[in-house]
């Protein structure tokens, strides 16, 4: 938004209640002005067609087309910023949910508690500063239809053999933009990847278990929320839960801080790029992505003062460029690059898990 422009904002949401209570919440706010309401996915598709909202905020379960068909046809038709606004599902029943952030949705928020609750003001605050934020993406159209070309081959430098044998962590920060990059990683990622992933993506609370449960549909290594205590294994990947900073722990353990908020996040990049960098050292991989702010840029610094191998998304494959960008004139990334260029390094970098050893009946006969 630029100067004192309004935002102008279409709200999606079958609800008369609900969607009563955020065209409410929106018009109280002066820099926002709701354009018009769809009850459904196909009236939502034609309420952008005609008011050219500057912002959507679409629910996901909608009758007829729900909110991920809506969403595709609008980012292959009508592209702007689209929030999903939802209430909290049923971690194995929030495939859709995701979905629709691959279709092109920027991020997921939860509705307003009832008015009157105790965190009602906070969570209207949370709402509506979100969604200004979410308008100032300039997003692009999708065509759904057609296979994207392959990514041009990144070069890289020849990596040292001995490298191979040291990385024992890779961690990687995440934002806006995140969640369907995250996935399509893990999902190439290969089942002998001999070392832990340890990731910190920003996510609304109450959703995250249902990230995790999303990505293991698609991943070729096991992913789990992270558990205080657990020993950070290889092949391994672990997500930090809401309202907990990630950090490698002593012992290669991993540890859950409630320490205060590292630029009002918690969990924080930065927090967890900062551990790796104690713990590790020399053997870990830091890789920022597509996201809001600064958050990782110091923690990523760290790491390559340390000796880390440390990457940044490139800005032409970035939904916001701001997390990465600023870790680049930071000087704190070695590598910039796209996710297809991540993907070979951290595969160039990390040493296959070797066979399983199958002895012999000879050998049990010893």
């Amino acid at each position: 938004m630029k100067g004192n422009d309004v935002i102008r904002l279409l709200v999606v949401e079958d609800s008369t209640t609900v969607r009563k209570l955020l065209v409410s919440v929106f018009e109280s706010d002066p820099q926002l002005s709701v354009v018009g309401t769809a009850e459904s996915g196909e009236a939502a598709v034609q309420a952008v067609a005609s008011l050219r909202p500057d912002v959507v905020t679409m629910d996901v379960n909608l009758p007829g087309m729900d909110g991920f068909e809506a969403t595709r046809a609008i980012m292959s038709s009508f592209p702007v910023p689209v929030v999903i606004v939802t209430g909290k599902m049923d971690p194995k029943a929030s495939g859709t949910l995701f979905r629709v952030m691959e279709a092109g949705a920027l991020m997921v928020l939860p509705k307003p508690e009832p008015p009157g609750s105790p965190g009602y003001e906070r969570s209207v605050a949370d709402l509506v500063r979100h969604v200004k934020l979410m308008s100032e993406i300039k997003v692009v159209r999708r065509n759904f239809g057609r296979p994207p070309l392959p990514p041009p081959e990144p070069q890289l430098p020849q990596l040292a053999p001995a490298a191979k044998e040291q990385i024992k962590v890779v961690a990687i920060g995440a934002s806006t933009g995140g969640p369907p990059l995250l996935r399509e990683l893990m999902g190439q990622l290969p089942a002998d990847f001999n070392a832990a992933v340890l990731v910190v993506q920003h996510m609304a609370e109450g959703f995250t278990e249902g990230f995790v449960h999303w990505l293991n549909q698609g991943s070729r290594l096991p992913v789990e929320l992270a558990v205080a205590g657990s020993p950070i294994l290889p092949g391994r990947v672990y997500v930090a839960p809401d309202g907990c900073h990630l950090e490698a722990g002593p012992g290669s353990r991993i540890h859950l801080s409630s320490a205060p908020p590292d630029q009002g996040l918690r969990p924080s990049v930065s927090a967890l790029f900062r551990s790796v960098a104690l713990r590790y050292g020399k053997q870990a991989v830091g890789v920022l992505l597509t996201g809001m702010g600064t958050d990782g840029v110091d923690g990523l610094k760290c790491m390559r003062e340390q000796g880390a191998v440390t990457v940044a998304q490139d800005r032409e494959s970035s939904v916001v460029y701001g997390m990465p960008g600023s870790a680049v004139k930071a000087g704190a990334a070695l590598y910039v690059l796209p996710p297809q260029g991540i993907l070979k390094l951290l595969c160039g970098l990390v040493q296959p898990s070797p066979p399983p050893t199958i002895r012999s009946s000879t050998d049990a006969t010893r």
